[in-house]
C-alpha cells in the first residue's frame, strides 16, 4: 500500500494552462492519486479551461488567478491559498510544482516593481513563492522547481540559447529599456537574460532546500532539457521561431530533447514521490538524477543572491500572525 491508497494529496501547480503546465495538469489529471488541484495562473479564460478539465476528471481543483511579473499579485495568490486552507476548504499542499516561467526576446521589458521582466518572473517571483507556500505546505511537503540545462551554457540548447553571464544580483535585474527586441543585440541579450535567470534559479535552490528541508520538507530541481514545441521562445525573430515551432521538434528523439508531455509525466512522478522519493536538493534533468553545476553551489554567490532577493521580497511577505487579508476572490471552485 502507498501513501496514494490512503489520502489523496493536495499538489499546487503554476502555469497550467499551457506548455510544460499543460503537460503536467495531463500528468496530474491521469494520476492514480486523483490529487486535489490547486491551479495558478494569470489568463483567466485560460484557467478556467484548466478548472473544467479537471472538474470532467473527476477532482476538486480550485483556481486563483496571479501575476507572477507582480510581485502584489504573488502575495494576494499565496493569501488566498493561505485562506483556502485555514477555512478547511483544501489540506495543506503536499507538492507544489513551480512551473511558470518566461523568456522574453530582450532586456527591456519590466516587471510591475521595476524589475528586469524575465528575472522578475523566473527569480524573483519564485523566491517569493517558496518562501510564502513554506507555511502552507504539509509536514512531508514537497516542492519542485523547474530548472534549465541553459544555465550549463548555450551547447544545452543547441546554441538557441546563449551562456548565462553572472552578475549581481541588482544588475540581473536591471532592465535596459533601450534595447528593442527586433535588433540582434537585443535579442541576444534576452536570450543571456533568460539563461542567466536560470543560473540564478538553480543557485537559489540550493539555499530553498536547505530552508525547507530544516523542517522536514523537500525542494528539488527539474530540468526538462529541450523542450520541443512550447511557447517559450516565440518572442524570437519570425524565422528562429518557425523553426523552433515547426523543425525542431524532430528533435524530440534526441537524449537532451524532449516533449511536454513527457516532461509533464517525469515532473508529476518526482513531485508525488513515484520517482527519486526521498531526494532532497537534487537535479533531475530530462528524469534522471544528475547534478547541477558546481558554480551553483558556490556560497558566496548564493549568499550575496539570497539576501538581495529577501529584501527585494521584503514588502510582499505576509506576516504569518496576521490577519488574511486575500486579494481577488478565488475564480472558481470545482467538486468532483
Amino acid at each position: 500500500m502507498t501513501v496514494h491508497d490512503i489520502t489523496r494529496p493536495t499538489v499546487l501547480l503554476t502555469g497550467p494552462t499551457s506548455g510544460i503546465g499543460a503537460g503536467m495538469l495531463r500528468a496530474l489529471l491521469q494520476h492514480p492519486a486523483r490529487p486535489h488541484l490547486v491551479l495558478l495562473a494569470r489568463n483567466a479564460t485560460a484557467l478556467d479551461a484548466t478548472l473544467d478539465q479537471a472538474h470532467a476528471a473527476g477532482l476538486t481543483a480550485h483556481g486563483v488567478s496571479v501575476d507572477l511579473a507582480d510581485l502584489a499579485s504573488v502575495q494576494a495568490a499565496l493569501a488566498e491559498v493561505r485562506a483556502l486552507i485555514d477555512a478547511g476548504t483544501i489540506s495543506p499542499i503536499d507538492a507544489a510544482l513551480l512551473n511558470a516561467g518566461t523568456q522574453f526576446m530582450s532586456r527591456a521589458t519590466l516587471g510591475a516593481q521595476g524589475h528586469e521582466r524575465t528575472f522578475t518572473i523566473n527569480v524573483i517571483a519564485q523566491h517569493l513563492l517558496v518562501t510564502g507556500l513554506e507555511p502552507l505546505l504539509s509536514d512531508r511537503g514537497h516542492v519542485v522547481v523547474m530548472g534549465s540545462s541553459t544555465h550549463r551554457g548555450k551547447k544545452q540548447s543547441f546554441n538557441l540559447i546563449p551562456d548565462p553571464q553572472w552578475q549581481s544580483p541588482a544588475a540581473l535585474a536591471t532592465a535596459d529599456p533601450a534595447e528593442a527586441p527586433t535588433e540582434a543585440k537585443g535579442r541576444e541579450r534576452g536570450g543571456i537574460a533568460y539563461a542567466s535567470s536560470k543560473l540564478a534559479l538553480v543557485t537559489a535552490a540550493h539555499v530553498w532546500a536547505d530552508r525547507l528541508g530544516a523542517t522536514g520538507r523537500r525542494l528539488n530541481t527539474y530540468d526538462p532539457g529541450l523542450t520541443v514545441r512550447t511557447g517559450l521562445v516565440r518572442d524570437m525573430s519570425a524565422f528562429r521561431y518557425w523553426v523552433w515551432r515547426w523543425i525542431m521538434p524532430v528533435m524530440a528523439l534526441h537524449p537532451k530533447a524532449t516533449t511536454a508531455r513527457i516532461t509533464g509525466r517525469r515532473a508529476v512522478e518526482l513531485a508525488l514521490a513515484d520517482a527519486h522519493a526521498g531526494v532532497h536538493d537534487g537535479y533531475v534533468e530530462i528524469g534522471t538524477l544528475t547534478k547541477a553545476e558546481p558554480v551553483t553551489f558556490d556560497a558566496e554567490r548564493q549568499r550575496e543572491l539570497i539576501d538581495w532577493l529577501d529584501a527585494t521580497i521584503a514588502p510582499f511577505s505576509a506576516d504569518a500572525d496576521a490577519p488574511l487579508t486575500p486579494g481577488s476572490p478565488h475564480r472558481r471552485e470545482q467538486e468532483a
